[in-house]
């Protein structure tokens, strides 16, 4: 039995999601569009009919429908989940112990992420930039802890590494916004390279998403 996400994704065309938030214009047998998550003058955002991915050429940003509905909604994995659901005529059990779990489990990935990027903006040489701008704006260490702002090393798979080693599958990770399939090769890489990190919370104080800004 299908994975209520795994019905989703196969009862919508990833193509017609994308298209209810911009425009896509054909391109052989894909789509392309100016990326909706960064700005820039000719199209660098491509969609895969065959695939069922997007993937922006410009900030690297790409994924599925869950991940793209999350990017632009700035919702987590579940709340995407129950968005998209209705839009496939999939039923989602609210008691169901598995989305429960599922969620959770993201929530814990996201939690460590965090944790993750502050101990990197506070420890990294690499970082010193930031940290200097930081307190250049009006943020001193302690409000930088409160917040809990952090930095991501302009590498490619040292977060993914880091959860990897805590337990967390490369599809968790993914789910949770934080890496991107690679076009060119099987595997992930991470999504945010080089930015100061600043977590998005929902009502309860969960982290559900991140806001980056490139290092100056």
């Amino acid at each position: 039995m299908l994975q209520p996400s795994e019905e989703i994704k196969s009862r919508l065309d990833i193509v017609d999601v994308i298209r209810d938030y911009i425009q896509l214009q054909a391109a052989g047998v894909n789509f392309r569009a100016k990326c909706p998550f960064h700005r820039e003058n000719s199209p660098s955002f491509l969609v895969s009919p065959d695939k069922q991915i997007w993937h922006c050429f410009g900030c690297g940003k790409g994924g599925d429908i869950f991940t793209f509905v999350m990017e632009m909604e700035g919702l987590s994995f579940a709340e995407a989940l129950r968005l998209l659901a209705p839009k496939a005529g999939v039923t989602l059990k609210r008691s169901d112990p598995a989305l429960a779990s599922q969620r959770n489990r993201l929530l814990d990935t996201m939690d460590q992420a965090v944790r993750y990027y502050q101990e990197m903006l506070a420890r990294q040489p690499e970082a010193e930039v930031a940290r200097k701008y930081l307190q250049k704006r009006g943020l001193d260490e302690d409000t930088q802890n409160e917040w809990q702002i952090g930095y991501s090393p302009d590498k490619w798979e040292e977060l993914g590494d880091f959860l990897k080693k805590r337990g967390f599958s490369e599809n968790e990770i993914f789910l949770a916004g934080l890496s991107v399939k690679s076009q060119d090769r099987p595997g992930f890489y991470d999504r945010f390279r080089g930015r100061i990190m600043f977590p998005i919370r929902d009502v309860n104080g969960n982290t559900v998403a991140f806001t980056a800004r490139v290092r100056p």
